[in-house]
């Protein structure tokens, strides 16, 4: 048998190298071929070069891996893809639109557009923090003072267009039980309450520091928060504002002065008014003890009084108290 080097012919030097011609060669690399002894390869290099590869290996076909699970008659399941309701590994969608979400870009979207829409306004500056004027060399490398009768700086205001029409990005709640300071297993149902209202698990929260008026002490736990976007957010805004606050006897309505002045507005929700959530009321005997929360709503919202319009498109009502708080306007 001969070697690989004598088949690795190019044209008719290596027909006349073997002194054959090259349908010689060709019968002879077929009939070994046949013999399994030399197995001839074309590929795009030696075709374009005119010459033929050849292995004298012989074809190794245990080395190819099969996945027996999808190959099987048993495992059939398994080669269905995931997004088939048919499938072990399927997950829910959407099965219904986000009513909340179509309310916000069909109806309040455009009114938030046009409510503060001013032709021509350039927008506003925001409060800057005051530097130092360098007559010490102590002023060196020192950060700036902060506005004259402001404890932080404010950020500039840019004038209302298509790109910063103010929406809710998240809402925080926050319980705090005093029940915790004496019996710390009272956290355990304040956990279970907000799991259960919004359909997230909460986190707890810990005392950081040591109160002796209210028996605190670092590391006791004192209550639970959670922070919830998408569809929960919009489930739970649904259900406040459709549900819980209009059978509410005790709900008067938002402060006006409400507000951090960066667009986030605050609230509470009373223990009464918890046992009107669905969740909650369906098995109200399983809730012996309810607890009431602060509700933190955050929006884009470039300043407070935009924050505040934009949840009253939501159905929150606002009290007319502005007139205690006349500094703030």
């Amino acid at each position: 048998m001969r070697t690989a080097e004598e088949y690795n012919l190019v044209g008719d030097r290596g027909s006349e190298k073997l002194g054959k011609s090259r349908t010689t060669v060709f019968k002879k690399l077929t009939k070994e071929k046949m013999r399994g002894t030399a197995v001839r390869a074309f590929h795009s290099t030696a075709s374009a070069a005119g010459k033929v590869g050849v292995s004298i290996k012989h074809p190794v076909h245990h080395t190819v891996r099969f996945r027996n699970a999808q190959v099987s008659q048993r495992y059939r399941q398994l080669l269905v893809p995931k997004s088939s309701v048919q499938s072990t590994g399927f997950k829910p969608q959407e099965t219904a639109p986000d009513r909340v979400r179509d309310h916000h870009y069909s109806t309040v979207q455009q009114d938030m557009l046009l409510i503060g829409y001013a032709h021509g306004h350039e927008g506003r500056s925001g409060i800057k923090d005051r530097p130092w004027d360098g007559t010490s060399p102590y002023h060196m490398n020192r950060p700036p003072k902060p506005p004259r009768g402001q404890s932080a700086a404010t950020k500039d205001i840019k004038p209302r267009d298509w790109t910063n029409v103010p929406e809710i990005k998240a809402i925080s709640l926050n319980l705090f039980a005093t029940e915790a300071k004496l019996n710390p297993d009272m956290v355990i149902p304040a956990m279970l309450q907000l799991q259960q209202i919004t359909g997230q698990k909460p986190k707890k929260v810990y005392a950081k520091t040591n109160v002796p008026t209210w028996n605190l002490r670092p590391g006791m736990p004192i209550g639970a928060k959670i922070t919830i976007t998408g569809r929960p957010m919009n489930q739970f805004l649904y259900t406040l504002t459709e549900v819980v606050l209009p059978r509410s006897k005790t709900w008067q309505g938002v402060s006006n002065a409400s507000g951090d002045r960066n667009g986030n507005v605050s609230f509470g929700v009373s223990a009464e008014d918890v046992r009107l959530f669905p969740e909650i009321e369906g098995n109200l005997e399983l809730w012996p003890k309810t607890f009431g929360f602060d509700v933190t709503v955050h929006t884009t919202a470039q300043i407070d009084p935009d924050a505040r319009t934009l949840l009253s498109a939501y159905g929150i009502l606002f009290k007319n108290d502005a007139e205690k708080f006349p500094n703030r306007w």
